[in-house]
């Protein structure tokens, strides 16, 4: 509990995540999944699955940088709880990831109509499946921004998403390949 309070406070996590992480956390303990494994390491996979469960999700590079646990443990003691709790959790949908990038860039409301717009064709022409839903959201946001004439680096977008340039320009090349998007090359 303190730990998942740590976390809340330190990224910002809005607390019904934080009730629900709590109640994975208690399942987990009765299950007895957390003896011999880190507690940092479970709460970090509760918190997680919890922000999936109620549709905020957060990237799990972004969770493991506030914890003493690893990227590994705690990918690991996520898949432990998918299993062994019988959870269903939804598959990250990009568009969720939208308006917390533009609100760290401050972003117009048009850059994100235009990014969620670049989504819903991505998602219809299949070029979505399989990919990281951070790594697309951050490249819509780009493609919608210098669309709108905003000429921001890609390394702007990918620190606000939490993932790489190079996820960033791979994600872009493929959206502006697979939609015909024209837009200039930075």
């Amino acid at each position: 509990a303190q730990e998942l309070e740590r976390l809340r406070s330190a990224m910002g996590i809005p607390r019904p995540c934080i009730e629900q992480a709590l109640d994975i956390y208690r399942q987990a303990l009765e299950k007895e999944l957390v003896r011999g494994r880190s507690v940092e390491a479970m709460a970090a996979a509760a918190l997680y699955m919890a922000c999936r469960m109620m549709k905020m999700p957060r990237p799990l590079d972004e969770l493991v940088r506030y914890t003493k646990a690893s990227r590994r443990e705690v990918a690991r003691c996520y898949r432990l709880l998918l299993r062994e709790l019988n959870v269903k959790v939804p598959i990250s949908d990009p568009v969720l990831y939208i308006s917390r990038i533009a609100e760290q860039l401050k972003l117009s409301g048009e850059v994100v109509k235009t990014a969620i717009e670049i989504l819903q064709k991505a998602k219809k022409a299949g070029i979505t499946a399989g990919k990281d839903p951070a790594g697309l959201a951050a490249a819509a946001v780009y493609i919608a921004s210098l669309m709108h004439g905003d000429n921001r680096t890609q390394k702007d977008f990918a620190v606000a998403a939490g993932v790489t340039e190079v996820t960033v320009r791979n994600r872009y090349k493929e959206l502006a390949k697979a939609l015909n998007i024209k837009v200039p090359v930075k």
